[in-house]
Parts: structure tokens; C-alpha cells; sequence
């Protein structure tokens, strides 16, 4: 039954996508081969519904690929691929839900992902040998796609040594809307459409407006392309002209997106406008009126992987990998002398090499990052060694660093993540260095009634080595807290506690679901002669509210409220605010390209 329809699926001339009303995918697969032991445990992994959920509901810690295993060395006969609409489908339920009317309202605008383009990106061709990692490797891969809800890959045997693999995918509705604001003088408007008549094509646009500035109003545009056919390279244009900023440039990038990737890399170029508080020493001011730079960042860099211990039943694939990178920045517009003081200032074209020796591997899972959405954690392990040579207006000198990471799951405890990075240039003696110490924790899901929460917890200690420029840590969005800026508050080494709980709730409208968090950040930051703890501490605590459809393109809505206690003068903070948020990753273990680590 289920084989039919998918046939009848390929044949479909219009661009609306295949569903599977009225079918009960799981009667099918019995109707294949019933005696078949992986063919029943394929059933249960993606078509039965979960069983009743413990108090203390882990993540599945198998890897995705190991339902695949008795497939191994059957040849593909056919690929078939199932496209499903955004609502009243889904890759996973048993029965098809009934769709609401604005559900049946954007299955009806809706323009199902062509055909063509997930077959270009499919690891797998047909007359292949089945490998279960390129199954696994090529469902998750699918998955990274913005306009992708879910997919599942499907083994189906139809002889003792041939199988149809059948490829569901179901998009979700490209079309977005973004809002933000401060409730008092700065908002935000975006629209996009990230799968543009089916062809993965993204156009975003949008507009900001901040009644303190002298020009009220600034723009932005991007356009992406996912695909350029089946070379697995992105293309993205940004072009940003937002008050006194203005950026616009381009990328194109080939990322490691699976082990048995062997080439990947990044060209990427921007012109850069944009106002800094720049202060000089000797000037006897904190700072002064600020100072607009212009100024073009070009990064080139390739890669070339190396598979090894590719046995699939001990799960354990591992790389080794040689990486070239180059850099270059070039300012047109500074401060006078700034280049003597400040190391951000500095022309400088950088050469790196790298070796990277890592393994990676995925669980599947779900309630982590997303609401209720298939996430692919991963977990593994990189170590990396970088050395190479800047050539500056000041002076030339060689760099070396050196980067370990891992990742895994603990039983009864939850899924730990941690990093060291060291890295420091040598003119005569090491100068101007850094280390970063960083671990992240998310708990196990928590069952309390209809109720599921989790706890995530972030530290990381950032120190400065022998740094005789001005340059020095900071506290903002990004590294510290979150919605809290003060170019005055400087430090030579800064510890940052982070600690989230966060509550699934069941409410649900109109496929809508709530989060409900409470969060404290904490930083401390000071000179080379304070103890850490000793330095001053900066905090926000809070709490929110996230609301998402994991069928819609929207970024996450969030409502937060925050408070700042001890905040020095001239801060810039947000008490309150409603923005959209992008779904964070996990920290991953793919190799990347060489980089002199930020001072910041």
C-alpha cells in the first residue's frame, strides 16, 4: 500500500505535495516481509507512537543509524520520495490528524519542495550498496534545512539482497513574519521566504527604526541558495544599511556535513561602516564620541577529511583532517595611531594550518532546543592542533594553538559538552594569548503530569596572556549577559555562569506550543592582579515566555522580563523584551576552519 502511493507520488505532475491520507504506513511494512526482525524494529523506531513517558524521560542514546544494520549489503533498486504537506501530516504519526481550516489554508499557498531538489542532496543513489551511515547521515542532513520539518528514510527489502529506500519529507510553510521591540524607542519588521516556489531559494528583508538616532530608519536584505546543485555549496548575499552601519558582502561555503565528507571550505567577503567608542590612553578620557571605521574582511579556506575505522556496527567513525586557511582585513578608515594600541585595529593578512583529529555521531531526540521537533544531538570528540603566520603593519609573527572538545551522554545524569582552546603569537616570547575553559550541561526531561521540564547550565572562564594592547574583555549580548552592554566595563579575565530552567508546557493553540523559562547570568570580570571571584560581578534574572509552531518558518517568539542588579553608569540594558529568537546548536564536533582566537 505504502509503495503505491509513494509511486503515485513521483508521478504527481503538480507542485502540491504527496500526503498520506488514509494510509496506515505501518500495515505496510508487514505487508513487505512480516518475519523480518529489522524490518519490525524500523516500525516501532519510526511509526508507532511513544510509549507512556517516565518521571525521567532520557533521550535515545542509540545511534540513528544502528536501525539499519541488518540492511547492510542489500542493493537499492529504487529511491522513492514522499513529500508531505506542512499541517495534518506528519513523518511519525500513525493516524493522520484531522487539519484545522488555517491549517487546510496553508497547505493551499503552500509550495511543496520540488522533487529534484531532495534527490540532490540524498548521499545514496540507486544500484548502491545500502550503507547504513549514508541512511542516517543523509535524514539528518535533510533535517538541517530551515524549510524542512521532519524526514525519515525507509528501508523497505523487496528480495533476499535488493530494497527500495523511500525518503518522507515533510516541509514546513516558508513564509515568516518577524517582529521585535523594546516598548519604548526601537523596533524591528522582517519578512521571508525561505523556500521560494520549491526550490530552497531564501529572500529575507526587513526594517529598524530607533527614535534616539539622528536617521530613524535602517534596511536589510539577504538572499541564500542552499543548493547549487549537487556540490553541497551555499551561497548567501547580505547587504545591511542600518543607521551608521552598513555591511554587505558574500559567502560560499562547503561545510563537513558528514564524516565521509572529504573536501570541504569557505570563501567569504565583506565591506564593513560602522561607528566605535574608541578611547586613548594618553587622551586622559574614558571615551570619547564615536568614531565611524570602514573597513573589508576576505576568508578563504579548504579542507580535506580523511575516513578511517569506518566499520558501521562498532559506530565509531573517526577522521583525520588537513586544513589551509587565509585572512585578510584591510582598514580604509581608523582612528589616528589606533593601530599602535589596539590590535583591532591593525591591517594584518593571516596564514593558518590545522590538523584535526575528531569523531562524531548523533542522537536522536527531541524537546532539547525545539518544541517537540526531531534534533539531532551530537557526540563525540576533536582535537586540533593550528600554527601559522600573521603579517601586520607592526611587526610579523608566527601563531600556534591548539582546541579539544567533547560530548556525550551520561546515563541518569544528562548530556555534558566541554571545550579547552589555547592559542597565543611568539615574537620572542609568547604575547598577546588566550585561554577559554567552557562546558555546557542540558538535564534529563523531567515529567511532572502534562508537564516536562529541563535544566541547562553554561560556564566558561576567559583569560587574556600577556596581552600589552588595549584590548580587553568585555561583557555584552554575546559574551556575558544577554540584553546588557557597557563599553567602559573591561577586564583581562571573565568567568560567566549561566544556569536556565525551562518548562514544556501542554498548552497548545492552533499548533502553537509555550515554553515557560527562568534565568540567571552571571559574570565576573576583572584586571590580571584580581582573583576571579574577587573581581566585580554583573547579573540579570528573569524570567519568559517562548512560543513556537514547528510548522511555520518563524523564528522563536520570546517575551522576556529581566533585572539587573548593580548596574555601573552608562549601561545600556533591556528590562523587557519581545523579539524573535533563533534555535540554538549544540556544540558539534565536525572539523572547521583555522582561526586566531578572539580577544573578546
Amino acid at each position: 500500500m505504502f509503495r503505491n502511493m509513494v509511486s503515485t507520488a513521483q508521478t504527481n505532475p503538480s507542485g502540491k505535495a504527496d500526503t498520506l491520507d488514509k494510509i496506515k504506513p505501518s500495515d505496510s511494512f508487514y505487508d513487505w516481509n512480516p518475519s523480518q526482525r529489522w524490518v519490525r524494529k524500523l516500525k516501532n523506531t519510526i511509526v508507532v507512537a511513544p510509549k507512556k513517558e517516565s518521571a525521567a524521560d532520557t533521550f535515545n542514546v542509540q545511534s540513528p543509524s544502528n536501525i539499519y544494520l541488518e540492511a547492510e549489503g542489500k542493493t537499492i533498486r529504487e529511491i522513492r520520495i514522499v513529500r508531505l504537506m506542512p499541517f495534518g501530516t506528519s513523518v511519525t504519526d500513525r493516524d493522520v490528524p484531522n487539519t484545522t481550516w488555517l491549517g487546510k489554508a496553508g497547505n493551499a499557498i503552500h509550495v511543496s519542495t520540488r522533487e529534484f531538489i531532495i534527490r540532490n542532496e540524498l548521499m545514496f543513489h540507486e544500484g548502491d550498496v545500502i550503507n547504513s551511515y549514508q541512511l542516517a547521515d543523509t535524514e539528518r542532513y535533510l533535517r538541517s534545512f530551515r524549510y524542512i520539518n521532519d524526514v525519515r528514510v525507509i528501508v523497505v527489502p523487496v528480495a533476499d539482497d535488493h530494497a527500495d529506500v523511500i525518503v518522507v519529507v515533510q516541509d514546513v510553510l516558508p513564509y515568516s513574519v518577524e517582529f521585535g521591540t523594546n516598548f519604548s524607542s526601537r523596533a524591528n519588521f522582517a519578512i521571508a521566504n525561505r523556500n521560494i516556489i520549491g526550490m530552497g531559494v531564501e529572500l529575507r528583508a526587513g526594517a529598524f527604526m530607533d527614535s534616539y538616532k539622528d536617521r530613524l530608519m535602517g534596511y536589510e536584505a539577504t538572499m541564500r541558495l542552499p543548493h547549487i546543485r549537487r556540490s553541497f555549496v551555499s551561497f548567501q548575499a547580505d547587504y545591511t544599511d542600518k543607521y551608521e552601519n552598513q555591511r554587505y558582502g558574500f559567502s560560499l561555503r562547503r561545510d563537513f556535513y558528514a564524516p565521509t565528507t572529504q573536501y570541504a571550505g569557505h570563501l567569504i567577503f565583506y565591506r564593513t561602516r560602522t561607528p566605535v567608542r574608541y578611547s586613548h590612553p594618553a587622551s586622559g578620557y574614558p571615551e570619547i564620541t564615536p568614531i565611524t571605521i570602514r573597513y573589508h574582511h576576505l576568508n578563504a579556506w579548504l579542507g580535506r577529511s580523511f575516513l578511517f575505522d569506518k566499520d558501521a556496527f562498532n559506530n565509531q567513525r573517526k577522521n583525520f583532517t588537513v586544513s589551509l586557511g587565509a585572512q585578510k582585513i584591510y582598514f580604509n578608515d581608523r582612528p589616528e595611531n589606533s593601530e599602535e594600541l589596539y590590535y583591532r585595529f591593525q591591517n594584518r593578512t593571516t596564514y593558518l594550518a590545522s590538523l584535526t583529529y575528531s569523531q562524531q555521531a548523533y542522537y536522536k531526540t527531541s524537546l532539547i532546543y525545539n518544541f517537540g521537533r526531531t534534533e539531532d544531538i551530537p557526540y563525540g570528540y576533536q582535537f586540533s592542533v593550528v600554527g601559522g603566520k600573521e603579517i601586520n603593519e607592526i611587526h610579523n609573527r608566527p601563531y600556534t594553538g591548539a582546541n579539544f572538545s567533547a560530548g556525550y551522554f551520561i546515563s541518569k545524569f544528562g548530556y555534558l559538552s566541554g571545550a579547552v582552546s589555547w592559542g597565543t603569537f611568539f615574537r620572542n616570547r609568547p604575547e598577546q594569548g588566550t585561554v577559554d575553559i567552557g562546558t555546557n550541561y542540558f538535564s534529563n526531561l523531567y515529567v511532572l503530569g502534562r508537564f516536562k521540564h529541563r535544566t541547562f547550565i553554561s560556564i566558561q572562564y576567559t583569560r587574556q596572556l600577556d596581552n600589552k594592547l588595549e584590548d580587553q574583555l568585555i561583557i555584552d549580548e554575546k559574551y556575558g549577559i544577554p540584553g546588557f552592554r557597557n563599553d567602559s566595563v573591561l577586564g583581562r579575565h571573565r568567568f560567566n555562569l549561566s544556569v536556565e530552567q525551562v518548562l514544556f508546557t501542554p498548552w497548545n493553540l492552533y499548533s502553537f506550543h509555550f515554553v515557560v523559562y527562568a534565568f540567571a547570568h552571571l559574570s565576573w570580570l576583572g584586571g590580571y592582579s584580581q582573583p576571579i571571584m574577587l573581581s566585580p560581578l554583573y547579573s540579570s534574572f528573569g524570567i519568559g515566555v517562548r512560543i513556537r509552531n514547528n510548522r511555520l518558518l518563524f523564528n522563536t517568539l520570546q517575551i522576556q522580563l529581566a533585572y539587573f542588579p548593580n548596574i555601573p553608569e552608562n549601561s545600556r540594558f533591556r528590562y523587557y523584551e519581545f523579539s524573535h529568537e533563533t534555535v540554538l546548536k549544540p556544540r558539534d564536533f565536525m572539523p572547521k576552519a583555522p582561526e586566531v582566537m578572539p580577544l573578546y
